[in-house]
Formats: structure tokens, C-alpha cells, sequence
């Protein structure tokens, strides 16, 4: 009974010299976040709705804010990704990484309002008494498998009576882009290489993949979307194009 009595008082003066230890440590972190604002939920809240809306804006346009060539149909601009202005020859790609180009684009639409989220978060937290610094930083925007990901390098600082560090915020999106800008990728490299594309096989081989192909003087128009989450894709291509009246001398 001795050697048990012993082993729980042990045990016990552990437990106590552990809590001990962590509440030391992570003293700092509590008194920060007993405030009623948690930067990663602030920044997220701030941010996400401004890049969705601007992320599926930018898809309707081939993955361009500003596209210079382009045929309008039905009020909608379908960039061209790939071009010829000569009949009878496939087309030439104008835009071979159309994923990183979306995400550059999207990168510079949405950074001032990352940049603003986070000098209001400064604020905030200098209205509720907190001493904070932080650096500029910078924004970093990503499509992955199911996910835009979104992350924001600025370090923040906040100090009353204790303090704690951000290194970074980050957050995510979901959506199913990443699958359509690589289909379309692929569909783009057919245009310049056979003229057209055959999209049955892509809808065989994905089954939310919904695309929309419509041939209209010269021009291809697809639409790609993902028919469980709605995602939506544009573009355009001009290529194996034959003039008006062709193959009417031999009839």
C-alpha cells in the first residue's frame, strides 16, 4: 500500500509540474486570444468572398481581367488561347500556362484587398489596447486539387502583458478550378496541334465534367464546368478555319 501510495503521488506531482510548464508557455498565446478577434479568422472572413467573386469573374474571361483578343458572345468576352488569322492552319497557343496565369491574375486583383484586411486587423487590435508591428508581406495564390489556396506572409506582433507572433495567414477555397484549367490546357494543345477536339473522351474520363462547344464563324467557344460545384471555365480558339463557300466547286 506504501509503494502504491507512493507511485500516485509521484504521478500526480508530475501531472502538476506539466501543467505548470504549459501554462508558462502558453501564457502568451492565451492572453492574445482571450481577446474577442483571431487574426487567421479575421483575415479569412476579410478576403474570401472578394477572391471568389473575382476568381469566377476572371474564369468567364479565359483567366484574363483585361483580355486584349478575344470574340464576344451573348455579353460574355471568350479569350482567344489559341489563335491563326490564316485558313486551312491549326491554331498557335497564346497562352501555354493558362493555370499560372490565372493565378498571377488573380494574385494582383485580390492583394490590395489582403493588404488592406491586414492594416484593418492593426487597427483593431490597437483600439483594444494591444502594442503591434508588422511588415508589408506578400500574397501568394494557388489552385491544387479541389482548393484555391490563398497565403498571406505578412508578420504580425501583438503585445499586452504577454505576446505572440504570426508568421503567416493562410486559407482556402473550395473549388474544383484546378481540374478545368488542366482540361483546358489539354483541349488547347489539340486546337494547335489537330484543329479541333474531341470532347467526348474528356466527359468520359471525368464524370462532373460538363463541356459546352459551340462553332460559330471560325470560331470554337468552350465552356467547361463542374456540374456538382458549378465551377466554370471560357475560352476561345480560332484554328483550321476554311473560307466561305469551300468544298461548294466540287458539288
Amino acid at each position: 500500500m506504501d509503494k502504491r501510495g507512493q507511485i500516485s503521488l509521484f504521478v500526480i506531482i508530475a501531472i502538476v509540474i506539466v501543467a505548470v510548464v504549459a501554462v508558462v508557455f502558453l501564457f502568451p498565446r492565451i492572453s492574445v486570444l482571450t481577446s474577442d478577434v483571431e487574426p487567421n479568422s479575421y483575415l479569412r472572413d476579410c478576403i474570401e468572398k472578394d477572391a471568389r467573386a473575382n476568381m469566377e469573374s476572371l474564369a468567364l474571361q479565359g483567366g484574363y481581367s483585361n483580355p486584349q483578343s478575344y470574340v464576344m458572345y451573348q455579353d460574355n468576352k471568350f479569350t482567344y488561347l489559341c489563335y491563326t488569322s490564316e485558313n486551312y492552319k491549326p491554331c498557335l497557343v497564346q497562352q501555354p500556362l493558362i493555370k499560372n496565369h490565372f493565378e498571377e491574375e488573380l494574385k494582383s486583383i485580390i492583394e490590395p484587398r489582403a493588404r488592406q484586411c491586414a492594416q484593418d486587423l492593426k487597427v483593431l487590435y490597437e483600439k483594444k489596447g494591444y502594442a503591434v508591428e508588422s511588415d508589408e508581406g506578400e500574397l501568394n495564390v494557388e489552385f491544387v486539387p479541389g482548393k484555391l489556396n490563398i497565403e498571406f506572409d505578412s508578420p504580425l506582433a501583438i503585445v499586452k502583458d504577454g505576446s505572440q507572433t504570426f508568421r503567416r495567414f493562410s486559407t482556402s477555397l473550395d473549388t474544383e478550378m484546378y481540374d478545368l484549367l488542366l482540361t483546358s490546357t489539354s483541349m488547347v494543345e489539340f486546337e494547335s496541334t489537330l484543329g479541333d477536339t474531341e470532347t467526348l473522351s474528356y466527359i468520359q474520363y471525368y464524370p462532373d465534367l460538363k463541356i459546352e462547344k459551340l462553332k460559330r464563324n471560325g470560331d470554337t467557344l468552350y465552356t467547361l464546368s463542374n456540374v456538382v460545384t458549378g465551377d466554370k471555365f471560357s475560352f476561345s480558339s480560332r484554328s483550321l478555319v476554311f473560307p466561305p463557300g469551300y468544298g461548294l466547286e466540287k458539288l
